[in-house]
């Protein structure tokens, strides 16, 4: 559909969890027929706060640090988001964790999905699978996956940084920990 729609959305509490804002979040955004949609535009409050607890966690458990292996985020660019959303029926998309290569390193795989929230291309990936035929043929769904290597992005670290020398209770944790 073509009409647009803005609303309220998340924000969150002195600890980082979500919880509704009444702060209008004007994203103008087309809109669905979806009787439920997926995601949801949060304030900065709780980018900062959701991603402390995160980072909290995975210092609190050094066994979580070891599986993340030194992955923190994977990007996707526009043409690869835009690929998976321009398919015929694609309404929503998924991430699957991965990994990809043998460095173990964590990544993710993006993948289309129906309003009803079924795979973009199921028949061919059933037919695939019941055969055991991978080779690649122009009917396939398109399938998408972008890893990367760096620890975090530096001036997420200052952003930090900065916000720890304020006290705020959004970051309290010391990203240079996890190196």
């Amino acid at each position: 559909m073509s009409d647009q729609m803005s609303f309220a959305g998340y924000g969150c509490d002195d600890q980082g969890h979500l919880n509704p804002s009444t702060e209008q979040l004007d994203y103008r955004m087309p809109f669905t027929d979806a009787v439920q949609t997926f995601g949801m535009p949060i304030t900065v409050a709780a980018y900062f706060g959701m991603l402390n607890n995160f980072y909290k966690q995975l210092i609190a458990n050094p066994e979580l640090l070891q599986f993340f292996n030194g992955t923190f985020f994977v990007d996707f660019s526009k043409a690869s988001l835009l690929r998976i959303l321009s398919q015929e029926g694609c309404e929503f998309v998924r991430f699957h964790f991965a990994i990809p290569e043998a460095n173990n390193k964590i990544s993710l795989v993006a993948e289309g999905l129906t309003l009803s929230q079924d795979q973009v291309g199921y028949p061919q990936l059933l037919a695939k699978a019941t055969t055991n035929t991978m080779v690649h043929d122009a009917i396939d769904p398109k399938i998408e996956e972008r890893g990367n290597g760096a620890p975090y992005p530096p001036p997420l670290k200052a952003l930090f940084d900065l916000l720890r020398a304020q006290g705020s209770p959004l970051a309290t944790v010391d990203l240079g920990t996890i190196l």
